[in-house]
């Protein structure tokens, strides 16, 4: 498990590193000033400008994502897959050698724009998510060999859950009135899998956590693209439905805001994305796959929680202060009260 990175660190690679000073076309007397633009559960981010005046983010990894080996060369082959839509950051370099930072570094370009804010919703934000997101998913996955692929995602997030919801309960940590909901919630989730049509004709690049912080809305942007779509840890080849499904889930709103969807807010949302697909990405069962992957995104946020609880009661590695003040909200019983009623 990785520890952060300082900005001091991140000076020192950006000053040694020669192989992406080449690729920058940036001679070895021009100092590269990191200044710290944020930070996740599994990278920090370092935003620098070149003396000619382009802007570059040094992304770098401290805790992989569980279903690959190599997260920086994962995420930099997801840029290259998903270059096309035009509303995402373009990767320039990529480091995993032993004297990288962390558990690897990425360089892409930097995205301007201000992260939707669910609490400050401006006319034509949540248009603009849904431009952004279905031109992604438009982009064609044909010959794209790189991203992860398996015959049901539902079923593997489903035991993602599982495994996750596992440690907790085994853990000294585990509470009897967080396990009694989650019990309810692996069973209604299980419930509204089983009645789903099996089978999904058609797989796209599905980033799978569209959080809002995600999205960067330019104040003067042109018609395309409606704004950016950044930090693209573990995307798949999968089903749509489950970033939409992501998007409008009162587990995921509620994490970068104190803003829940209205029901006017979230067919303003579908019905944008749908037109904005309309004919190119197919929306047949779309409904009909949309409860179960509300289910699923709902018990993955708390099987999340009760998973990282544990890390962050150890103080074991990485941890971000959001997280630390997330976490016992999500898992307290009038969320979770709340999370039955709205999902389940």
């Amino acid at each position: 498990m990785g520890a952060s990175v300082q900005v001091e660190e991140a000076a020192a690679y950006l000053a040694s590193q020669t192989s992406l000073r080449e690729r920058l076309g940036v001679d070895g007397s021009a100092v590269l000033e990191p200044k710290r633009l944020g930070a996740g559960e599994h990278n920090v981010n370092f935003v620098f400008t070149t003396p000619e005046g382009s802007s570059w983010v040094l992304r770098v990894n401290v805790l992989p994502q569980p279903f690959h080996d190599n997260q920086v060369l994962y995420e930099y082959n997801a840029l290259v897959a998903v270059e096309p839509s035009g509303c995402t950051p373009k990767p320039l370099f990529v480091d995993y050698s032993p004297t990288s930072l962390g558990e690897g570094v990425l360089v892409e370009s930097f995205c301007p724009g201000d992260p939707l804010n669910y609490d400050a919703l401006q006319p034509g934000d949540l248009e603009r998510a849904a431009a952004i997101m279905a031109a992604i998913h438009k982009v064609d996955p044909s010959g794209v060999q790189t991203l992860h692929e398996v015959a049901d995602p539902m079923k593997e997030l489903f035991g993602e859950c599982q495994q996750r919801f596992a440690l907790y309960r085994a853990s000294a940590y585990a509470d009897e009135g967080i396990i009694q909901w989650v019990e309810i919630f692996f069973k209604r989730t299980q419930e509204a899998i089983d009645g789903l049509r099996p089978g999904l004709r058609e797989r796209r690049i599905v980033n799978t956590e569209p959080l809002p912080s995600h999205f960067l809305l330019p104040s003067s942007a042109p018609s395309y693209p409606a704004g950016y779509f950044v930090d693209w840890e573990r995307p798949l080849l999968g089903d749509v439905v489950q970033d939409v499904a992501f998007f409008i889930s009162p587990a995921v709103s509620f994490w970068d805001s104190d803003h829940f969807f209205t029901p006017e807010e979230e067919a303003q949302f579908l019905d944008a994305y749908k037109q904005q697909v309309a004919g190119e990405v197919d929306l047949q069962d779309f409904e009909a796959r949309l409860l179960p992957w509300r289910r699923l995104t709902a018990l993955r946020a708390v099987t999340w929680c009760c998973k990282n609880l544990i890390r962050y009661k150890e103080h074991a590695g990485h941890t971000v202060a959001k997280t630390q003040q997330k976490l016992p909200v999500y898992l307290s019983q009038d969320f979770l009260a709340s999370l039955a009623e709205s999902c389940f």
